[in-house]
């Protein structure tokens, strides 16, 4: 963009000599840069701030950066001042919608979907309905209750009358 119609569009009618003076500096500073073409990075920096806008937008309308040098410039800032609750709602909000998809659980249910291609597993002696699964020829790791726990007594540790290291 052309600088004289970008500082015309910044001040909105104000004087040349009332943005030097917003900015802290000589009227003519302007006026010179702009008869010489263009206004210094610095100059348009200095503009944006005394107008409230964004030096980044200044600079890449100026012609000073291409908008994708500052594609993601930003978020390094913005994640330092996010609080954590502000950090997990953005994690929830991206990963939710896969997992209530995924799983067809409600806002306060985690489950597995009634849909979901999902079976008790051969080794595990409940099925997920709570009921005590029956082991069958398939499932020949799965033992009767019987063998669950042993009834035995407590083996003798270090340090009890009948504890021996060896045979």
């Amino acid at each position: 963009m052309e600088h004289r119609a970008w500082i015309d569009g910044l001040i909105a009618g104000d004087s040349y000599r009332t943005a030097a003076e917003k900015i802290g500096t000589n009227g003519s500073t302007i006026t010179r840069q702009l008869n010489k073409g263009h206004l210094s990075p610095e100059m348009v920096i200095s503009l944006c701030r005394a107008y409230g806008r964004s030096p980044v937008a200044g600079l890449i309308e100026t012609g000073y950066l291409n908008p994708w040098e500052t594609e993601g410039v930003s978020i390094p800032y913005a994640l330092k001042e996010a609080t954590n609750k502000q950090i997990l709602d953005e994690i929830m909000d991206r990963s939710d919608p896969e997992a209530t998809v995924l799983f067809g659980g409600g806002d306060d249910v985690i489950d597995v979907a009634p849909v979901a291609d999902v079976f008790p597993f051969p080794d595990s002696p409940r099925s997920f309905d709570g009921e005590q699964a029956e082991p069958d020829e398939t499932t020949p790791s799965v033992r009767p209750l019987e063998y669950v726990a042993d009834s035995s007594d407590t083996e003798p540790e270090e340090g009890d009358d009948d504890y021996h290291d060896g045979p």
